[in-house]
Protein backbone atom coordinates (compact mmCIF):
# COMPACT_ATOMS: atom_id res chain seq x y z
CA UNK A 1 0.00 0.00 0.00
CA UNK A 2 1.91 3.33 -0.92
CA UNK A 3 0.56 6.06 0.92
CA UNK A 4 1.21 9.66 0.13
CA UNK A 5 1.35 12.76 2.08
CA UNK A 6 -0.97 15.92 2.13
CA UNK A 7 0.87 18.21 -0.55
CA UNK A 8 1.67 14.56 -2.94
CA UNK A 9 -2.76 14.41 -3.24
CA UNK A 10 -4.52 15.17 -6.66
CA UNK A 11 -7.93 16.50 -7.40
CA UNK A 12 -8.52 14.19 -10.13
CA UNK A 13 -8.81 14.77 -14.32
CA UNK A 14 -11.91 16.24 -16.50
CA UNK A 15 -15.58 15.20 -14.81
CA UNK A 16 -13.66 12.61 -12.28
CA UNK A 17 -13.08 13.38 -8.54
CA UNK A 18 -9.92 11.27 -6.71
CA UNK A 19 -10.95 9.72 -3.67
CA UNK A 20 -8.65 9.47 -0.73
CA UNK A 21 -8.18 6.94 2.33
CA UNK A 22 -6.85 8.98 5.14
CA UNK A 23 -5.18 6.96 8.10
CA UNK A 24 -3.67 8.26 11.09
CA UNK A 25 -0.75 7.41 12.39
CA UNK A 26 -1.26 4.39 14.39
CA UNK A 27 -3.02 3.50 10.88
CA UNK A 28 -6.16 3.94 12.21
CA UNK A 29 -9.15 4.64 8.99
CA UNK A 30 -10.28 8.02 9.70
CA UNK A 31 -12.71 7.59 6.52
CA UNK A 32 -12.67 8.32 2.62
CA UNK A 33 -12.24 11.71 1.34
CA UNK A 34 -12.39 13.97 -1.90
CA UNK A 35 -9.19 16.80 -2.24
CA UNK A 36 -11.72 19.30 -1.83
CA UNK A 37 -13.16 18.17 1.49
CA UNK A 38 -9.85 17.76 2.67
CA UNK A 39 -9.01 20.91 1.83
CA UNK A 40 -11.94 22.10 4.11
CA UNK A 41 -10.79 20.16 6.85
CA UNK A 42 -7.52 21.07 6.98
CA UNK A 43 -8.30 24.51 7.28
CA UNK A 44 -10.20 23.54 10.42
CA UNK A 45 -7.76 21.29 11.89
CA UNK A 46 -3.85 21.16 11.05
CA UNK A 47 -4.24 17.26 11.47
CA UNK A 48 -5.17 16.14 7.98
CA UNK A 49 -1.99 18.10 6.88
CA UNK A 50 0.43 17.08 9.27
CA UNK A 51 -0.83 13.98 10.65
CA UNK A 52 -2.37 12.22 8.56
CA UNK A 53 -1.48 9.96 5.47
CA UNK A 54 -3.64 8.99 2.28
CA UNK A 55 -3.62 6.44 -0.58
CA UNK A 56 -5.45 6.32 -3.74
CA UNK A 57 -9.56 4.48 -3.18
CA UNK A 58 -11.28 5.35 -6.69
CA UNK A 59 -12.32 7.87 -8.25
CA UNK A 60 -15.86 9.26 -7.84
CA UNK A 61 -17.81 12.02 -10.65
CA UNK A 62 -17.68 15.38 -10.18
CA UNK A 63 -21.62 16.34 -8.87
CA UNK A 64 -20.51 20.17 -8.12
CA UNK A 65 -19.58 20.21 -11.76
CA UNK A 66 -22.08 18.16 -12.95
CA UNK A 67 -25.00 20.16 -10.61
CA UNK A 68 -24.06 23.71 -12.39
CA UNK A 69 -26.94 25.05 -14.28
CA UNK A 70 -25.00 26.90 -17.55
CA UNK A 71 -28.30 29.48 -18.37
CA UNK A 72 -27.11 29.82 -21.96
CA UNK A 73 -27.39 26.37 -23.28
CA UNK A 74 -30.25 25.72 -25.73
CA UNK A 75 -33.00 23.04 -24.83
CA UNK A 76 -31.39 19.78 -25.47
CA UNK A 77 -27.83 20.81 -25.50
CA UNK A 78 -25.62 20.13 -22.71
CA UNK A 79 -21.46 20.89 -21.85
CA UNK A 80 -20.91 17.55 -23.67
CA UNK A 81 -21.80 18.45 -27.52
CA UNK A 82 -19.22 21.21 -27.26
CA UNK A 83 -15.14 20.42 -28.48
CA UNK A 84 -14.30 23.19 -26.69
CA UNK A 85 -15.08 26.39 -24.91
CA UNK A 86 -14.06 30.05 -25.25
CA UNK A 87 -14.56 33.10 -22.95
CA UNK A 88 -15.26 36.83 -24.13
CA UNK A 89 -16.37 40.02 -22.98
CA UNK A 90 -19.74 40.78 -24.26
CA UNK A 91 -22.04 44.07 -24.67
CA UNK A 92 -24.91 45.11 -26.24
CA UNK A 93 -25.00 46.78 -29.40
CA UNK A 94 -28.66 47.45 -30.10
CA UNK A 95 -30.13 50.78 -30.10
CA UNK A 96 -33.69 49.75 -29.71
CA UNK A 97 -34.58 49.78 -25.83
CA UNK A 98 -37.31 46.91 -26.24
CA UNK A 99 -34.79 44.21 -27.55
CA UNK A 100 -30.84 43.52 -27.10
CA UNK A 101 -28.11 42.60 -29.26
CA UNK A 102 -25.39 41.27 -27.33
CA UNK A 103 -21.90 40.89 -29.28
CA UNK A 104 -17.86 40.19 -28.47
CA UNK A 105 -16.38 43.64 -27.35
CA UNK A 106 -13.13 44.92 -25.97
CA UNK A 107 -12.27 44.01 -22.33
CA UNK A 108 -13.17 46.91 -20.25
CA UNK A 109 -16.06 48.08 -22.22
CA UNK A 110 -18.36 44.59 -21.11
CA UNK A 111 -21.38 44.35 -19.75
CA UNK A 112 -20.45 41.12 -18.36
CA UNK A 113 -18.34 38.25 -19.02
CA UNK A 114 -20.23 35.24 -21.69
CA UNK A 115 -18.47 31.35 -22.15
CA UNK A 116 -19.24 30.03 -25.38
CA UNK A 117 -18.80 26.45 -26.41
CA UNK A 118 -17.87 25.22 -29.82
CA UNK A 119 -20.74 22.98 -31.19
CA UNK A 120 -19.90 19.23 -32.55
CA UNK A 121 -22.82 19.23 -34.63
CA UNK A 122 -23.71 22.52 -35.32
CA UNK A 123 -19.95 23.37 -35.66
CA UNK A 124 -20.58 26.49 -34.84
CA UNK A 125 -19.67 28.71 -31.07
CA UNK A 126 -22.90 28.66 -29.52
CA UNK A 127 -23.83 30.30 -25.59
CA UNK A 128 -23.15 28.18 -22.71
CA UNK A 129 -23.20 31.06 -20.07
CA UNK A 130 -24.01 34.70 -19.40
CA UNK A 131 -21.40 35.05 -16.15
CA UNK A 132 -22.41 37.21 -13.08
CA UNK A 133 -19.73 38.98 -11.72
CA UNK A 134 -16.94 37.20 -10.12
CA UNK A 135 -18.49 33.56 -11.61
CA UNK A 136 -16.41 33.39 -14.99
CA UNK A 137 -13.37 31.48 -13.67
CA UNK A 138 -15.77 28.88 -12.00
CA UNK A 139 -17.66 28.00 -14.38
CA UNK A 140 -15.07 27.68 -17.05
CA UNK A 141 -13.28 25.37 -14.19
CA UNK A 142 -16.59 23.20 -13.59
CA UNK A 143 -16.76 22.97 -17.24
CA UNK A 144 -12.90 21.75 -17.85
CA UNK A 145 -13.80 19.77 -14.70
CA UNK A 146 -16.65 18.09 -16.80
CA UNK A 147 -15.07 17.65 -20.57
CA UNK A 148 -11.34 17.90 -19.96
CA UNK A 149 -11.38 20.23 -23.30
CA UNK A 150 -9.29 23.33 -23.63
CA UNK A 151 -10.24 27.13 -23.78
CA UNK A 152 -9.64 30.20 -25.46
CA UNK A 153 -9.97 33.72 -24.57
CA UNK A 154 -11.22 35.57 -27.59
CA UNK A 155 -12.27 40.08 -27.31
CA UNK A 156 -12.92 42.18 -30.40
CA UNK A 157 -9.55 42.53 -30.85
CA UNK A 158 -7.42 39.44 -29.88
CA UNK A 159 -7.99 35.57 -29.41
CA UNK A 160 -5.86 32.91 -27.25
CA UNK A 161 -6.76 29.66 -28.85
CA UNK A 162 -6.16 26.28 -27.42
CA UNK A 163 -4.86 26.51 -24.31
CA UNK A 164 -5.26 24.51 -21.33
CA UNK A 165 -7.63 26.58 -18.70
CA UNK A 166 -4.03 26.43 -16.15
CA UNK A 167 -2.26 28.36 -18.58
CA UNK A 168 -4.57 30.84 -19.59
CA UNK A 169 -4.08 33.27 -16.24
CA UNK A 170 0.11 33.79 -17.53
CA UNK A 171 -1.29 34.28 -21.07
CA UNK A 172 -3.96 36.57 -19.88
CA UNK A 173 -0.71 38.19 -17.24
CA UNK A 174 1.68 38.34 -20.23
CA UNK A 175 -0.80 40.39 -22.14
CA UNK A 176 -1.47 42.98 -18.98
CA UNK A 177 2.54 43.43 -18.66
CA UNK A 178 2.34 44.15 -22.78
CA UNK A 179 -0.12 46.81 -22.13
CA UNK A 180 0.74 48.73 -19.35
CA UNK A 181 3.46 51.48 -19.31
CA UNK A 182 6.91 50.19 -18.48
CA UNK A 183 8.21 51.49 -14.99
CA UNK A 184 10.32 54.14 -16.24
CA UNK A 185 7.75 55.97 -18.42
CA UNK A 186 6.83 58.79 -16.74
CA UNK A 187 3.11 58.09 -17.36
CA UNK A 188 3.43 54.71 -15.07
CA UNK A 189 1.77 54.42 -12.56
CA UNK A 190 2.00 51.85 -9.40
CA UNK A 191 -1.64 50.37 -9.76
CA UNK A 192 -1.07 50.02 -13.83
CA UNK A 193 -1.41 46.20 -13.71
CA UNK A 194 -4.90 46.59 -11.46
CA UNK A 195 -6.30 48.77 -12.96
CA UNK A 196 -6.18 46.78 -16.36
CA UNK A 197 -8.99 45.46 -17.74
CA UNK A 198 -7.98 41.92 -17.83
CA UNK A 199 -7.10 41.72 -14.15
CA UNK A 200 -9.71 40.83 -12.49
CA UNK A 201 -10.65 37.86 -15.31
CA UNK A 202 -6.86 36.82 -14.81
CA UNK A 203 -7.90 36.64 -10.78
CA UNK A 204 -11.24 34.75 -10.72
CA UNK A 205 -9.31 32.31 -13.31
CA UNK A 206 -6.62 31.85 -10.67
CA UNK A 207 -8.80 31.54 -7.68
CA UNK A 208 -10.81 28.68 -9.63
CA UNK A 209 -7.65 26.77 -10.63
CA UNK A 210 -6.41 26.95 -6.57
CA UNK A 211 -9.45 25.68 -5.39
CA UNK A 212 -8.94 22.68 -7.39
CA UNK A 213 -5.00 22.16 -6.59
Amino acid sequence: MTLRNYPDLTRGEGRWLNLWAAFDLTAEYLGTFTLDQLHEMASREGKWISAVQYRRAGQRIDEAALATRFNGLCKGDSPFDFTGFRISPVRNESDDPECTCFEVCEPGEQAFWSVYGFHAEAREWLLVHDCEAGEEGEILARLVELTGHLVEYRDAGKAYANTRLADLPEIIGQRILDEVPDQDDPAARADDADAHPLTDLRERILEAIQRRA
